[in-house]
């Protein structure tokens, strides 16, 4: 199965070496850098380590991985990952979330990071994230257990999907459009460690989780206001 890996960055001058490093010479053949208006070498550390750059100087999320979706479709892989310039972790993960899509089993796997420990997800990293996923098992009987941005989904899955959000709802838009739309979503279990280069835009600090946690409510009302929810998707849990 032809895969390549999508990487939205900004900033990432710090940690990408030792994302690169971790990836292999193989694996950073297949990646796509998505440079999001960064004022350190993000683009050309991820050039010399030999992944396509692309640049999207607009902000937002959404908008880094739209751009780097684009510039794939003119030879679209098979499966798309997606991963955080600082999840170091994730590089020797992949075969978690591929094999449910290479046996047919599903077409959207989300890595589910480990409980808040001392290497895991901060505690205020997951408000939003806890409040998302209990809606949606409400609405969608969907046992996913995280939002993680390290997941793999078949191309053609992506491009039903009509994603459009350009900023951290990007995620959150994916998993609710896949469940109505009845995808084989399924959760697995994966090894996540805190960054220790560089700084999360996000979850490094409890405001900023607080502003990424309410941007991820709204955007589920607004999916969910497009029409009334059409049942639960197919969903599975990595070990059932």
């Amino acid at each position: 199965m032809r895969t390549a890996i999508l990487i939205p960055a900004r900033d990432e001058a710090d940690a990408l070496p030792h994302l690169f490093e971790a990836l292999g010479a193989e694996r950073v053949r297949q990646v796509v850098l998505v440079d999001n208006g960064s004022r350190d070498a993000t683009a050309d550390i991820a050039r010399a380590a030999g992944s396509r750059v692309v640049y999207e100087p607009r902000a937002g999320y959404g908008r880094a991985c739209l751009a780097g979706i684009e510039s794939l479709r003119p030879a679209p892989p098979d499966a798309l990952v997606f991963l955080d310039a600082d999840d170091f972790a994730a590089a020797g993960q992949f075969d978690i979330l591929l094999r449910p899509i290479e046996e047919g089993e599903a077409d959207l796997v989300i890595g589910e990071r480990e409980a808040d420990s001392g290497g895991g997800v901060r505690w205020h990293a997951r408000l939003g994230n806890r409040l998302v996923l209990a809606a949606m098992r409400r609405l969608y009987g969907a046992d996913i257990r995280d939002m993680g941005p390290f997941r793999a989904i078949r191309w053609s899955t992506l491009e039903s999907l009509k994603l459009d959000d350009t900023n951290y709802g990007w995620y959150v838009q994916m998993q609710v459009r896949a469940l109505r739309a009845r995808t084989r979503v399924r959760g697995a279990p994966v090894r996540f460690e805190r960054r220790t280069m560089g700084r999360s835009k996000v979850s490094g600090s409890l405001p900023g989780s607080i502003r990424a946690g309410w941007v991820m409510l709204r955007t589920l009302v607004v999916e969910v206001a497009r029409r009334d929810p059409v049942g639960a998707g197919t969903v599975s849990r990595g070990q059932r």
